[in-house]
């Protein structure tokens, strides 16, 4: 990958919603936890003066459940699904496995995913308030456009991969596009959502015994 594309992709992933869902819902019971789970992409792992501390021990736990899922043999062979080479298929998957939760939530979460969203929403802005300018502005534009209820049909599906292509240098585009991932995502529909459904409770059990994480403060099953 050059550092062009390294940069575009990189831009993307910090203002773009990817899995955020999941990683709000692989935290602790502290809406500041769960912000540092989303957080720590565009904010780079840091974070303020009198900041919470649940705030850095939620990006800690985001960059452990990056790692995890990086070297998760599933995860290869999704990716590997999606065709041999291209630069996106992280991406594409983030989103993806996004859409596979929001469809499956009701196996995973002990509140429905309209009344989850509601809450996190209302808490997140609330709580935000007083964050720096960069954090707040980020929370905001998530919380008051409920992105995180934005990836639940397939349509939903492509019109996200279609706003990243928007974000994408021409330079980048004349290679590779997420939009171009559709097809075979249609085409292997049912078995990424195999792979999904095998790999996510795996991710549940990493996050509920790490050190950071919580056996039971949390609102999953």
């Amino acid at each position: 990958m050059t550092s062009n594309q390294s940069q575009t992709i990189s831009h993307w992933v910090n203002i773009q919603v990817m899995n955020w869902l999941a990683h709000t819902l692989l935290s602790k019971k502290n809406i500041h936890y769960q912000l540092g789970n989303v957080l720590a992409d565009p904010l780079k792992g840091k974070t303020w003066k009198g900041a919470d501390e649940a705030l850095l021990h939620g990006m800690k736990m985001h960059r452990s459940i990056d790692k995890f899922t990086d070297k998760h043999p599933i995860l290869t062979s999704s990716k590997a699904r999606l065709g041999a080479q291209g630069h996106l298929k992280g991406v594409v998957l983030d989103i993806l496995f996004d859409h596979y939760l929001s469809n499956n939530w009701q196996n995973y979460c002990e509140l429905s995913l309209q009344k989850y969203l509601h809450m996190f929403n209302q808490q997140a802005y609330e709580s935000s308030r007083h964050y720096p300018l960069k954090a707040k502005t980020i929370v905001g534009k998530m919380t008051q456009s409920n992105l995180l209820a934005q990836y639940q049909s397939q349509t939903d599906l492509v019109q996200a991969l279609q706003r990243i292509d928007l974000r994408l240098s021409e330079r980048t585009k004349a290679k590779e596009t997420a939009t171009q991932y559709v097809p075979v995502i249609e085409q292997q529909y049912e078995v990424l959502q195999a792979d999904f459904i095998e790999f996510f409770p795996q991710l549940i059990d990493h996050f509920k015994t790490h050190h950071l994480g919580s056996v039971d403060n949390h609102y999953l099953w």
